[in-house]
């Protein structure tokens, strides 16, 4: 889990690699938008949610095992969602009931879409260049520390999630409902601490290496090529927003 996580960052070997990392991050930010609105219950919202991600991984190319994966773990969390709609209706021939269906199968495209989109963003960006992306913005300086500090503890944090439930296992602890319920109600006295004292440990190595922002000086500025990327995804932006506009009620 925390060689994948990452391995997952840079590894794409696509064109938009070459761009500096606040395009990257800017032009995939813009296309999620874009995704967002566009309206995926209707054929046209959906084809274009679509040609928004599958265009968008192109011109990122990360690995198929990245893509695999990710596309894994949005039917698990969408798929469901769409079935029991289609077990609810079953049976039934109702306008509702079509509509319900339409909309559930909308959220489908639309949360696979967005979930490819930002994972082939990331894949364009190293931990790094992320941050520069997030100083070179106008990203709120405390937003972006919060955000960095997610994602660089989020592998590490799952890791000691899963070496507690392996520990929970072995102990037995989660045969009996009874000691199973008071493990429940104890583990915030235990997990939240080793996640705050991690924090602060964290935070004090940084500012012991001098962890600062980086300065203008060393900010890659943006060239031809980037601002034609942005313009490019300002205009898909704009047909998702156009599509939104015109689409039947």
């Amino acid at each position: 889990m925390r060689s994948f996580w990452h391995d997952t960052w840079g590894c794409a070997r696509g064109p938009i690699a070459g761009l500096v990392p606040q395009s990257r991050l800017g032009v995939g930010t813009i296309l999620f938008a874009a995704c967002m609105i566009a309206p995926t219950s209707t054929m046209q919202g959906a084809l274009l949610a679509l040609a928004i991600a599958t265009a968008w991984l192109g011109m990122c190319r990360p690995p198929f095992a990245v893509v695999r994966r990710a596309g894994l773990l949005g039917l698990a969390a969408l798929l469901p969602y769409f079935l029991v709609v289609a077990l609810l209706a079953r049976g039934s021939a109702s306008t509702d009931t079509r509509e319900a269906m339409v909309m559930a199968a909308g959220l489908l495209v639309r949360g696979l879409c967005c979930l490819l989109v930002s994972v082939a963003t990331i894949t364009t960006l190293r931990a790094s260049e992320l941050r520069a992306a997030l100083v070179a913005l106008p990203v709120p300086g405390t937003a972006a520390a919060i955000l960095l500090q997610i994602i660089h503890q989020t592998a590490t944090l799952a890791y000691e999630t899963r070496r507690v439930a392996s520990a929970i296992a072995i102990r037995g602890a989660s045969r009996s409902g009874l000691a199973a319920w008071r493990l429940l109600s104890s583990l915030p006295r235990v997990w939240l601490p080793r996640i705050v004292q991690r924090a602060d440990r964290t935070a004090a190595a940084m500012e012991l290496r001098g962890y600062c922002e980086p300065s203008a000086e060393h900010r890659e500025k943006m060239r031809r090529v980037d601002a034609t990327a942005v313009a490019v995804a300002l205009t898909v932006l704009a047909l998702a927003i156009a599509t939104r506009w015109w689409s039947p009620r």
